[in-house]
Protein backbone atom coordinates (compact mmCIF):
# COMPACT_ATOMS: atom_id res chain seq x y z
CA UNK A 1 0.00 0.00 0.00
CA UNK A 2 2.69 2.09 0.72
CA UNK A 3 4.22 1.61 -2.90
CA UNK A 4 0.78 2.41 -3.98
CA UNK A 5 0.36 5.57 -2.88
CA UNK A 6 4.43 6.69 -4.27
CA UNK A 7 3.70 5.69 -7.57
CA UNK A 8 0.46 7.44 -7.48
CA UNK A 9 1.84 10.43 -6.05
CA UNK A 10 5.22 9.91 -8.58
CA UNK A 11 2.85 9.53 -11.62
CA UNK A 12 0.99 13.17 -11.13
CA UNK A 13 3.80 14.77 -10.68
CA UNK A 14 5.60 13.23 -13.98
CA UNK A 15 1.98 13.65 -16.08
CA UNK A 16 2.37 17.22 -14.43
CA UNK A 17 5.77 17.56 -15.99
CA UNK A 18 4.66 16.49 -19.65
CA UNK A 19 2.03 18.39 -19.73
CA UNK A 20 4.54 21.41 -18.64
CA UNK A 21 6.48 20.27 -21.63
CA UNK A 22 4.43 19.13 -23.87
CA UNK A 23 2.84 23.42 -23.61
CA UNK A 24 6.25 24.63 -24.88
CA UNK A 25 6.41 25.60 -28.04
CA UNK A 26 9.79 25.95 -28.74
CA UNK A 27 10.34 21.87 -27.46
CA UNK A 28 6.72 21.17 -29.69
CA UNK A 29 8.38 22.23 -33.07
CA UNK A 30 10.63 19.64 -32.76
CA UNK A 31 9.08 16.82 -30.85
CA UNK A 32 6.08 15.75 -28.42
CA UNK A 33 6.43 13.68 -25.58
CA UNK A 34 4.77 10.76 -25.18
CA UNK A 35 5.07 8.21 -21.53
CA UNK A 36 2.93 5.38 -20.60
CA UNK A 37 2.66 3.77 -17.34
CA UNK A 38 1.17 0.51 -16.21
CA UNK A 39 0.64 -0.34 -12.81
CA UNK A 40 1.42 -4.02 -11.89
CA UNK A 41 0.67 -6.10 -9.04
CA UNK A 42 3.07 -6.26 -6.25
CA UNK A 43 3.06 -9.62 -5.07
CA UNK A 44 3.21 -11.10 -8.28
CA UNK A 45 7.01 -11.15 -9.11
CA UNK A 46 6.47 -12.69 -12.51
CA UNK A 47 4.58 -9.66 -13.78
CA UNK A 48 6.84 -7.44 -11.90
CA UNK A 49 10.09 -9.15 -13.99
CA UNK A 50 7.69 -9.29 -16.92
CA UNK A 51 7.05 -5.26 -17.16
Amino acid sequence: AIFDESAKKDDEVFRTAVGDLNQNEEILQTEKITFSVTFVDGNNPFQAVQE
